[in-house]
Formats: structure tokens, sequence, C-alpha cells
């Protein structure tokens, strides 16, 4: 981890998040399970309970340009190293106010060449990160998670782990 000085708000808002997801009568066969030791690879997995199909996730809680559900770019970038971890499918970020959560599938940002950006550190250094980009992202509000929860749903029935199910 790159940011050691953010993990506890990492785990305090992914379990808020997991326990909104979880909390929600919508008929949909869908829990969010968190993994309760550090793998250093996803956060969690998203299982549709009748099927078994299921889709793992990263969760980052962003500290920047995402504010009370808006993010201030139309492009979101993500690190290679995460994207090159090949269980993840779907990338989970939460504004800094825990009141939306941003959402990208991994199959988007692949279609995208790398370039080299600095990164901030805990340390003095920053990191030279390879990242890429993609327009192809959601931002679902906690008050209206359900429309989340139909997403992933949809994702998981479909088999269409990419943008395309967010007009579903």
């Amino acid at each position: 981890m790159k940011r050691p000085s953010k993990y506890a708000d990492h785990e305090r808002s992914l379990k808020k998040f997991t326990e909104l997801f979880n909390g929600i009568s919508d008929g949909l066969p869908l829990v969010m399970q968190i993994y309760q030791t550090e793998n250093y690879r996803d956060d969690g997995v998203i299982v549709n309970t009748r099927t078994g199909k299921r889709v793992a996730f990263d969760w980052e809680i962003r500290q920047k340009y995402f504010s009370n559900g808006r993010f201030a770019f139309d492009e979101l970038r993500q690190f290679e190293r995460k994207l090159k971890k090949d269980e993840i499918g779907l990338s989970l970020q939460c504004d800094l106010q825990e009141t939306a959560v941003l959402a990208a599938w991994h199959a988007d940002w692949l279609q995208a060449s790398p370039q080299v950006q600095k990164s901030a550190t805990d340390y003095q250094w920053k990191e030279n990160a390879r990242v890429r980009s993609t327009r192809h992202f959601r931002i679902y509000r906690y008050a209206n998670l359900s429309e989340f929860r139909a997403m992933v749903g949809q994702a998981l029935t479909s088999g269409r782990y990419d943008h395309r199910v967010f007009d579903d």
C-alpha cells in the first residue's frame, strides 16, 4: 500500500458501504463480502447467491477530486499495477464525504494505452506511476444504492463486465 496512513479510513469506509449494500431489500440475490485478511490484491467480492457468479472489486476512498458526489474530471485514471490484477473486475471509489461511489470496470481501462504520471505517497518521494484512463464510469449516490446493485446484478447475469451494463 502506497498510502498506509489512509488504511484505517479505507477499512472503515468499505465496511460502511458493505453494510449499506447488504442492507437493501430489493429482491436481488446479491451479497457483498469483504476480506478479513489483507491480500494486497482485491478488497472483496460481490456474489449472486443464486448462481454463484461473482466479481472481485478494489475499494478506495478518494482524498481529492471527488466530493459530495461530484467528480472533478470527465476522465478517470487507474494505476496500471491495479489493472494487472486479473481477478479484479470492478473499481469502486467513494467520495470524501462517503455519500457516493464511483464505479468503473477494469475492462474499460484496458482499452487505453498506459501513461506515466507522478502520484503522491506517504513518503518524501512521489511515485512515477503508469496509469490508464477511461471516460466510462458511473457515479451512484448512497441514497440510491439500489441502482448500483441493479447494475452489478445485470453484469453478473449477462456476463458483461464493462460500461455497457451502465445503461441496461
